[in-house]
């Protein structure tokens, strides 16, 4: 890819993020990226339709991150405290970047991870099993949503959260079958 498009994108990803801090998605205006990016209206539009494209592919991009950091992703029926205990730590080592990504879309959070960790879960055709992986990824991303996105000094700690979900996944999780 070209330096030059690399360097602009970037500029407006910087842009975006810094706008993000301040405002929601919603209020975010093409001219207000360009204006902090110092770029015109027509190179933003060569590389995104509009402000929600670009913060849908950054949302994706930070997603994809934390997945790859979360090396026990498929670990939920055999090892529960390592799945849960790799997709915290993974999900600590990104929160600042999550926060300010997903700031004030706190649903879209919780979709894109279920998406995610549904996917990356192993549950075969076993009914059970499938729906014990469904309840566990969704209570699971429900949890760190509210630790990401709760008031700072309210939020859980992660130790608390960690042991909490290592005690309901030993009563709902079906043995390997």
């Amino acid at each position: 890819m070209d330096l030059r498009i690399v360097k602009t994108k970037n500029q407006i990803k910087q842009a975006f993020l810094s706008l993000r801090k301040k405002y929601s998605l919603e209020k975010i205006k093409v001219k207000d990226i360009c204006d902090l990016a110092m770029i015109n209206k027509t190179t933003f539009y060569k590389h995104y339709v509009d402000s929600f494209a670009l913060a849908d592919e950054l949302e994706e991009s930070c997603m994809d991150r934390l997945m790859n950091a979360f090396s026990e992703k498929k670990n939920l029926f055999e090892s529960p405290k390592a799945y849960v205990q790799g997709l915290l730590s993974a999900t600590e080592k990104y929160a600042e970047e999550l926060r300010s990504v997903y700031r004030d879309r706190k649903d879209a959070f919780v979709s894109k991870l279920e998406s995610k960790l549904m996917q990356a879960c192993e549950s075969g055709e076993n009914n059970e099993r499938r729906m014990a992986a469904t309840f566990m990824i969704s209570g699971t991303a429900h949890v760190l949503a509210q630790w990401l996105f709760g008031e700072e000094g309210k939020r859980p700690d992660l130790s608390a959260i960690a042991a909490y979900i290592e005690r309901m996944s030993r009563n709902l999780l079906p043995a390997n079958k």
